[in-house]
Parts: C-alpha cells; structure tokens; sequence
C-alpha cells in the first residue's frame, strides 16, 4: 500500500452505522482478510470496525493519544492560570478601584475578599497611610509617616522602594512643605504613589502571565523533539515556576512508556497523579481514555513480538494523516464543489483512489432538494 490511501468515503457524519458502510464497501474488493486496524480513540469507528471485522486487533493512534493528554493538561494548565495569576491580576485591579472610592467617599467600608498575601499586605499599608494622615495637623502627619516608613510592616513590604521614589517626588518637584495647604497636595499625591506601587507589582504578575504562556508549550513538548535551546528556556523558566516541575516529569514518564519493552512498562494509572478535585473536565476523562485503552494502545508491541516480519515502524503504531492535509487544503478551496458527485470526483482525484458515496448522504440531499 505504501503508506497511500486505499479509498474514502462521503458521508453524512461519523457515525457506526456510516463507518460500516464503508467498510463493507471496502471489504468486497480487499484481496486478503484484515487483521490489524489502527484507529483513533472514537468509539462509533470502533463500533464499525468489530462489526465488519469481528476478532479483528485493534491498535488505538499513539499521536491520538498523545494529543489526547496534551489537550487536557493544556486545559488544565489553563484553568490554574486563570485561578492563579488571573485571579490575583484581578486582586490589584480591585485595591486600586476600591481606594479611590473610598478617598471619594469616605463613608463607605470598603469590602474586600482578598486571597492572596502580598494583597492583604498592600492592603494593610494603605490602612496604615490614611491613619497616618486622616485627621491630623501637618506636623503631626509628617512625624507619622515618618515613623511608618521605620516599621518593619513598611521595611518588608516588596512595594516600598516604587512608593518611595514616588513619594519624594512629592517635595523634590514642587518643593512642597508639610503644612495646611501643602497637605491638599501632599495627601492625595501619597495615595497616588501607594497605587503606583501596587501598579508595578501587577506589572510584574503580567510579565510572569506571559512567561507562562510560553513555558506550558515546552512541559508538553515531547523530549527527543527538543532542541538545545529548548531545554535551555525550559529550566530557566522552571525556576519561575518551580511547582511545574512535577507536570514535566509525569509527562515526560508518559513519553517514555512508548519506548519501553512490555516488561519494562508502567501502567497509565500514574497519570491519575496529575488529577485534584477542581482539575479540568478534559483532563480528567483524557486520563480516564487513556487508562481504559492501555491495552489498545500499546497492541503494536505485541504484533511486532509475534511477528518478527513485522517492523515496529510508525505506520502500524499511528494514522496516516497526510490525507486529512491534501482535504484540509482543498476545503479552503471549494471551487467547483458545487454537488455531491462533484465532491467525489474532485476528492478521488486528489487522492488518487476510490471514493465511496454513502446512501443516507443521498437520501439527505433528496430531503434537501424536496423541501425547496
């Protein structure tokens, strides 16, 4: 066959009754009896395929497989962004709202759920900058911030230097002095340099958001596909992100089990690790196909150890896909495929083999035409 499709076949979805007309179809004129299908993880196909060919061993697609988990953890590596960074990128966003209603509004009790501790600690410094300055003289306000500014709740506080600098630009621009008129300007200026440093430390969240992005590509990347520099930003960015270490090693073990001899092999059930209470729908029922199909799977080991003849060559461990491609192409097309028989034509001849046309596609464009 040489890795070149046999036939095609048009029709009306994927279904186990349409996957078993085309089989019958393809039966008819296969010169020998099929022994080894290799199909993807759909159960209709299957469905068909034990119809038709009853006994017949099934291989599931490695490259199936493989997307399968690497489409769930994508999913799932997206969802903790969502509840981690974005999460906290909102936190920020909801101090600085909430301060300046509150300096519009001083009635008001802000309410506040804050998760996350550097928020809860920006919070607590804004608390201790009105005390400092509501209600009191201005000799009174500058000797209350300066004794802030010596606390060991301001000294820790990974903001102080940004609020700092901003702070003494108070007086150095305007040569501004503490006193009643100078506190029009000295006060809210102290808020707008507080809200400046919490600006910068969602600025840095951004930045890691981005990173994230890029390093959630590289824990997914199959290890002989890596290059040097791959490697190489992969553990720069694991010293970011420390915690993503474990998502590395559980699915570079995955790979590796597809290298393995059958005795040396682990069972899929390791990847249950991965999965927590709040873990991605996908991931979830990914791992759960993938434990279920294990045997399927790794079927090709055991054609190859019973049949020295047979090679453990990737065109009985994966499906061919090249021909989805050549479809894909001509879809974006779709000059002169007007009609079914044109579909036909145009499909068989790119593909160079038979293309089937099923019967209830027919009755479907009969139903079609009937209502107009």
């Amino acid at each position: 066959m040489h890795n070149k499709p046999i036939a095609g076949a048009l029709v009306s979805r994927e279904s186990e009754k349409e996957t078993t007309f085309f089989l019958n179809s393809l039966k008819e004129w296969l010169p020998k009896p099929v022994k080894f299908v290799t199909i993807d993880f759909s159960r209709r196909i299957e469905s068909g395929v034990n119809a038709v060919f009853p006994g017949v061993t099934i291989q599931k697609c490695i490259f199936h497989a493989i997307q399968l988990l690497t489409r769930g953890l994508l999913k799932e590596l997206t969802r903790v962004k969502n509840e981690q960074l974005l999460a906290h990128i909102k936190e920020w966003n909801q101090l600085r709202r909430v301060s300046i209603t509150f300096e519009k509004n001083q009635k008001l009790e802000p309410e506040l759920n804050l998760k996350f501790k550097d928020t809860v600690y920006a919070w607590k410094i804004y608390q201790e900058l009105r005390s400092c300055v509501t209600n009191k003289g201005p000799r009174e306000i500058e000797y209350n911030l300066a004794q802030l500014f010596l606390k060991p709740l301001f000294k820790n506080w990974k903001g102080k230097l940004v609020f700092l600098q901003k702070y003494e630009d108070i007086f150095a621009k305007r040569k501004t002095k503490f006193s009643e008129k100078g506190l029009e300007y000295i006060v809210p200026k102290t808020y707008k340099a507080w809200r400046g440093a919490i600006r910068e430390l969602r600025f840095e969240l951004e930045v890691i958001k981005t990173k994230f992005h890029t390093i959630k590509y590289l824990i997914l990347m199959n290890p002989l596909n890596m290059k040097p520099y791959h490697r190489k930003k992969l553990r720069k960015y694991l010293k970011i992100f420390p915690w993503l270490r474990f998502y590395r090693k559980t699915i570079v073990k995955f790979y590796y089990q597809f290298r393995l001899t059958t005795q040396k092999k682990s069972s899929f059930k390791f990847l249950t690790q991965l999965l927590s209470e709040n873990s991605h729908s996908w991931l979830k029922a990914a791992i759960s196909t993938l434990i279920q199909n294990e045997e399927n799977i790794f079927q090709f080991k055991n054609i190859c150890n019973s049949n020295s003849m047979i090679k453990s060559v990737r065109s009985i461990k994966v499906i061919n896909e090249s021909s989805n491609r050549v479809l894909n192409q001509l879809f974006q097309t779709q000059y002169g495929m007007r009609t079914i028989e044109n579909i036909r034509m145009r499909v068989s001849h790119r593909l160079k083999c038979p293309i089937f046309i099923s019967p209830s596609l027919l009755e479907k464009k009969k139903e079609c035409y009937s209502r107009y």
